[in-house]
């Protein structure tokens, strides 16, 4: 069970900005000389995946303008998924010194926390990000998940359940919640709540689902 939950980490890291039709036409492109198009730029390298270049012009964008929120979050985001955690750590804890009233700074550093599997760390900067603003629905996901890693699934339940069954719920946030009952030991429920998104099979998915939960 552990094991399955951790690989789920990798959806903490939900992608953001505006992707570029053409990854491609970015290469060879001389650096702009102004921080919003620099930004522009790292957000399309970003979306091509370009984690490294992404990285480096967040950062530029920043040394011109220490301002902006979208480089800030970018940057630790970009360093993340290029697989430098300690990185991504150290631009987020940038980032809270730079927008100590920012829920996202703080968010992303407990995604950071998380993916070096330090949880009650993570957890606390989730926390933090709620106390800034109680309705940002990334942390309160991100922690319902971090809480369901940690072996607390009763208590994430409690956190997300709302959120996940809303008609506005997002697939993530169901399969999050659905973490959280097999975690506190509610396979049924959890392999019902999917039950809908498993197509025209879903009878014998959720059988299969349940079985597999419950031997986990």
């Amino acid at each position: 069970m552990r094991r399955m939950l951790a690989l789920l980490l990798a959806g903490l890291l939900a992608a953001c900005g505006a992707a570029t039709s053409d990854p491609q036409a970015l290469g060879g492109v001389a650096h702009p000389a102004d921080a919003p198009a620099r930004l522009h730029q790292a957000e399309m390298l970003a979306n091509a995946g370009r984690w490294r270049e992404a990285a480096d012009a967040y950062s530029d964008a920043i040394r011109m303008d220490g301002t902006l929120r979208a480089a800030w979050l970018g940057l630790g985001r970009a360093r993340l998924r290029g697989g430098d955690l300690e990185g991504g750590e150290r631009g987020f804890r940038d980032a809270i010194a730079a927008l100590p009233r920012d829920p996202g700074a703080q968010s992303g550093l407990g995604v950071a926390l998380d993916l070096q599997g330090r949880h009650a760390e993570a957890q606390a900067a989730y926390r933090a990000a709620l106390a800034l603003d109680p309705s940002h629905v990334g942390a309160r996901t991100n922690l319902a998940l971090s809480l369901t890693l940690s072996g607390h699934g009763a208590e994430a339940v409690q956190m997300i359940e709302t959120v996940a069954r809303a008609p506005e719920a997002t697939p993530r946030q169901r399969h999050n919640l659905a973490l959280a009952y097999a975690a506190s030991g509610d396979a049924p429920r959890a392999a019902e709540l999917l039950a809908p998104e498993l197509g025209e099979e879903s009878r014998e998915a959720v059988t299969a689902w349940r079985a597999a939960l419950g031997g986990s």
